[in-house]
């Protein structure tokens, strides 16, 4: 990804991405027939020719030097509910795990995920177009580049040569299995919780809160960010604590199932289900934070 034109190579990577996924599928690709009936433009005033608007709507600039999210708009704009909800889905299954890629000479590419905006930010969102509120969904493009060892300074070199010395090795792949199994955990408990009746979904809220002092949303937020840091090798020292707050919640869990008298011939199997997903999180947690190698 160009330097210059980080903006620009993310739409066309975005709308590629998602092309071509559609275009392997006859089904969808009988609701959009071509790339470029794929839009730029906001939902709005995306025309009547286009099926698909993917509309830059925020940039934040991150902490990482090279490094910014850009956020974007996804709408299906085929005219059809049935078929507006099949596109949506196929973008939704695309984004719900975290995607990187890179070039050739190592610069970062993008990273694409779901942004789990609420309905109020997204009715704030929709009133800023002056539109209606609609089916869509909210996407995050992280994007930036790699600083290159010629410009770092030599003392910045000497200091990452002492760290690296003094740190044991890292197994970057076993860490991203373990994050994308405490994601997968944590969304599909978040899906089955707003699935419930408004009171049960309420006491679940507050139960989390008080346990984690975090909001659901939050941690939610703050494993998602944590995604984005191990694709970019950046520091994960702030992520240390959520993870702390959410192996507290299911040992919490773990401790009411356990206390409860025996209702089902299930609950053996629960107990078992979250000591793992305690397990993985506590794995997640030390993979994070490897043990220092003692100075010679």
């Amino acid at each position: 990804m160009s330097q210059n034109g980080f903006i620009s190579d993310s739409d066309r990577a975005l709308a590629d991405f998602i092309w071509n996924c559609i275009e392997n599928e006859p089904s969808l690709k009988k609701l959009v027939s071509s790339r470029d009936q794929i839009s730029f433009s906001s939902p709005r005033n995306a025309g009547q020719t286009n099926k698909l608007s993917i509309f830059l709507y925020n940039i934040t600039v991150k902490a990482e030097p090279n490094s910014c999210v850009l956020h974007y708009l996804v709408t299906p704009l085929t005219r059809n509910d049935i078929d507006d909800h099949a596109l949506l889905e196929k973008i939704i299954q695309l984004a719900s795990t975290s995607i990187t890629t890179a070039d050739n000479s190592g610069n970062i590419g993008f990273t694409v995920k779901i942004n789990p905006l609420s309905l109020d930010d997204l009715t704030k969102l929709w009133v800023a177009l002056s539109a209606p509120l609609r089916l869509c969904v909210a996407l995050e493009v992280s994007c930036g580049q790699k600083t290159s060892a010629a410009s770092s300074s030599p003392e910045t070199a000497a200091a990452n040569a002492v760290e690296s010395s003094q740190e044991a090795p890292v197994n970057t792949e076993r860490m991203t299995q373990l994050y994308q199994s405490v994601l997968k955990t944590f969304t599909e408990q978040m899906e089955g919780w707003n699935k419930r009746n408004i009171v049960l979904r309420q006491w679940t809220q507050q139960d989390f809160r008080k346990t984690t002092d975090m909001t659901i949303d939050e941690m939610l937020s703050s494993l998602n960010n944590l995604g984005d840091r191990l694709q970019q090798h950046g520091l994960t020292d702030q992520f240390v604590k959520p993870l702390n707050q959410l192996t507290k919640y299911y040992e919490h869990q773990l401790s009411q199932l356990d206390g409860m008298q025996k209702v089902s011939r299930n609950q053996d199997e629960n107990l078992a289900l979250i000591s793992g997903w305690i397990k993985d999180a506590k794995e997640l947690l030390k993979a994070l934070n490897p043990p220092k190698k003692s100075l010679q």
